[in-house]
């Protein structure tokens, strides 16, 4: 099912200094920056051969990534992994019994669709599925 991590998010204090950080040391550069306000995040997004890096800083404090961010500090929000065809993979997943986020899957900010897996489904970890590409 899996084809590729597709990306890796990560959640951050403060995305310009971690854009300062990574191109001082790295050479990297983001290939955008957003700042996704009805979600409540500012975001920087590299490009790593086939995957993306994405590192959030959270600006309100009641989502799920400022939570993380003061409960254990800054670290991986979450792995999402590639898959063709993910509305089928949506639904069986859901067959098979796992507790899936939403009806179906959605279309990130970034224009390529996601489907998640409640970590209580799946060992406590927190899988996220994706297709398509950053728009």
């Amino acid at each position: 099912m899996f084809t590729k991590v597709h990306h890796v998010t990560y959640v951050v204090r403060n995305v310009q200094q971690m854009a300062e950080y990574l191109e001082k040391n790295f050479g990297l550069k983001p290939e955008r920056t957003d700042n996704v306000g009805e979600r409540g995040f500012k975001s920087i997004l590299y490009r790593v051969g086939p995957t993306l890096v994405d590192f959030f800083e959270p600006t309100r404090q009641d989502t799920a990534m400022a939570r993380q961010l003061r409960e254990s500090g800054p670290g991986v929000a979450h792995v999402a992994w590639g898959v063709q065809g993910i509305d089928r993979a949506f639904r069986d997943l859901k067959r098979k019994g796992n507790q899936m986020r939403g009806e179906a899957p959605s279309t990130s900010p970034f224009g390529y669709k996601t489907a998640s897996i409640e970590p209580g489904s799946s060992q406590g970890i927190y899988f996220q599925l994706a297709e398509g590409e950053v728009v």
